[in-house]
Formats: structure tokens, C-alpha cells, sequence
């Protein structure tokens, strides 16, 4: 995960750097819509999908819930593989080894989002202050030694919360003056472990208790901390799965590990954004290139579904021109 993450570049030449989006994720979604809105397509919301329709071996569209059917020769699903394959499309239209493979997809997860509203930027012991300074842009990390990131891994492992929680803060309001009303800010906290088999129930007082510890842990740092939140929100794995379709609570659309990356995701032979039905395609962040908030799986799936289209019209117009009689 190290070495997926430390290739990222926000487009400034910083590999291994991060951006902040105006307006947070929905503000990039946002830009997403409209700008597909200005290329003329069309842009549905609540039009749940109840199966990708499969007929000979290709795709031929979409059955919502609403029982509307959309016909379509190309599809691409950002869906969670094992959501798309395993749900949305019938396992009998698929290899069995195919379906196999999307089946071992280890999608665990563990971490636990946390957002803070506060009334004052946090003032660290060690650099005080209540102005905005240098480290309030940047990410503020609980990970003090090696031996302290190990112990909460191993906690997690015994199938136990982290005592001592490891996690990686940000202030994105220091550099977005959109996200808060003038004068507050919001803290975004990314943490680790729970047992990854949370994700099969709320698990709610054991999630807010193990907020706790991370609040009390900056605290340790920043003294002004506790007495500046306003409100909170603690996302876990369970959240994670029902709420945002995160399979497992993993929030890089499944396991960013050796055997899962390059031309092993999902599966071996189907790193190329193809599926084993025509006209289907990958661009989840469960392909190529995912998961982070890069685009690049999505983007890569159009352009080999436009390629391939590309490629099915010549041999449509080779083949026209060779049944043409001779003069």
C-alpha cells in the first residue's frame, strides 16, 4: 500500500503528495457531473440498478429497480467487483474461474473515519498558536514509533479495537474556506484497526469509546482540542459497506496487496478493464490503478471501450468491403 500510494501525483509534480478538492468529495463529484452534463450525457440519481443484463455472451444494458430496462451495447460499472459480478451480473453468464477468483477478492477492512467540527484550530504543545501556521495545512499523525504502529495492528488482529489507535489527520478547512462557516474549522481523521469483521455490525458504543481514544490521543498534543469539537461523525466498517457500498469496510475497493495490484486486479487476465462479457467493463476501484481518488480506472475503461469499438467497426467495414462482388 506503501508503494501504491508514494507513485500518487495531484498533477502539481509532488509524486507521493496529496490534494485537497474544493468543496470536499462532493465537491468532486460535482465537477464530475457537470462537467459529463456539458458532453451531453445524462445524469440519473436514485435509479438503483437491479442486474446487468446479459444476452449470447454480451452485455446488452441495464434493469433498474424501478423495472425500467435500459438498452446499451457498451456498459461500465464502477460498482464494487464482487458487487458487479457476484450480484449484478448472473454467475452462470460468467467462468467458473472467473468467479472463483472474484470470490477470493479479500476486501477486509478495519479503519474508522472520523470527522470533527471545531470552534478553534487545534494548538499543538509544540508549536503554539491559534493562528493558522504551517503544520495545520499538512497531515498530523499518531504513529510515534514502529512499536507503537504494531501494537495497534496486533490489537485488531486478536480481534480487538486499538488501544492506541494509529491515524492520519487533516484540516481541510485551513485551505478551503467552503467547507465551514467563517471562523470554524473541520478535522478529518482517518484511523486504524478494528477487527476487520466489523463490518457485519455497527458495533456504535465500541466505535465511539475507540473515537474517544483517538480524540484524547491529539489531545495529548493539541490541549485545546477536546473542549473545540462541536460535533462528530464515526464512520466504521459497517457504515462503510451498507451506507457507501464498500464491500468489507474497505475503502480501496478491496485490498491494495501484492496479489491484488497491477495485472493480478481483480483477477488474472482481467487487468485490461474487459470483463468476460462483451461489452462489459471494470472501472471500479477494485481495477487497475484503484483505489485512491486518482479517476484512473474509470478513464482507463473508457478508453479501451472506445478502442475496442473502434476495432469492432473496422472489422465490420473489412468485412462489408470483402463481401462486395467483384467488378
Amino acid at each position: 500500500m506503501l508503494f501504491h500510494l508514494s507513485m500518487g501525483d495531484p498533477g502539481d509534480g509532488h509524486f507521493g503528495g496529496w490534494g485537497f478538492v474544493r468543496g470536499g468529495m462532493g465537491g468532486l463529484a460535482a465537477a464530475c457531473r457537470r462537467s459529463a452534463a456539458a458532453h451531453g450525457a445524462e445524469v440519473r440519481l436514485g435509479a438503483a440498478v437491479e442486474k446487468i443484463i446479459v444476452r449470447d455472451g454480451r452485455v446488452a444494458g441495464v434493469a433498474l429497480q424501478s423495472g425500467e430496462e435500459l438498452a446499451a451495447p457498451i456498459v461500465v460499472s464502477t460498482a464494487h467487483p464482487k458487487l458487479t459480478f457476484l450480484q449484478l451480473v448472473e454467475r452462470a453468464a460468467l467462468p467458473p474461474d472467473f468467479v472463483a477468483d472474484i470470490e477470493r477478492f479479500k476486501c477486509r477492512g478495519g479503519a474508522v473515519k472520523i470527522n470533527l467540527a471545531l470552534a478553534e484550530l487545534p494548538e499543538f504543545a509544540a508549536a503554539p498558536g491559534g493562528d493558522v501556521q504551517e503544520h495545520h495545512s499538512g497531515s498530523m499523525e499518531l504513529a510515534f514509533s514502529p512499536r507503537y504502529v504494531q501494537a495497534a495492528f496486533d490489537d485488531a488482529v486478536a480481534g480487538r479495537p486499538s488501544a492506541r489507535p494509529i491515524a492520519d489527520g487533516t484540516i481541510p478547512s485551513v485551505l478551503d474556506d467552503s467547507l465551514m462557516p467563517a471562523g470554524l474549522h473541520c478535522m478529518s481523521i482517518y484511523s486504524q484497526w478494528v477487527p476487520w469483521q466489523w463490518h457485519t455490525e455497527p458495533h456504535r458504543d465500541e466505535l465511539e469509546a475507540y473515537a474517544d481514544r483517538v480524540v484524547d490521543a491529539y489531545a495529548e498534543l493539541a490541549p485545546n482540542l477536546k473542549g473545540a469539537v462541536l460535533a462528530r461523525q464515526v464512520i466504521g466498517p459497517h457504515d462503510l459497506e451498507q451506507d457507501l457500498g464498500l464491500v468489507g469496510g474497505n475503502v480501496y475497493g478491496g485490498e491494495l496487496s501484492v496479489d491484488q495490484m497491477f495485472h493480478m486486479r481483480p483477477a488474472p487476465g482481467y487487468a485490461d478493464y474487459r470483463t468476460p462479457i462483451g461489452g462489459l467493463y471494470n472501472g471500479s476501484a477494485g481495477a487497475h490503478g484503484g483505489g485512491g481518488v486518482s479517476g484512473i480506472p474509470g478513464w482507463q475503461a473508457f478508453r479501451q471501450a472506445i478502442a475496442d469499438s473502434k476495432r469492432q467497426e473496422r472489422r465490420r467495414s473489412l468485412s462489408r468491403v470483402a463481401r462486395r462482388p467483384a467488378p
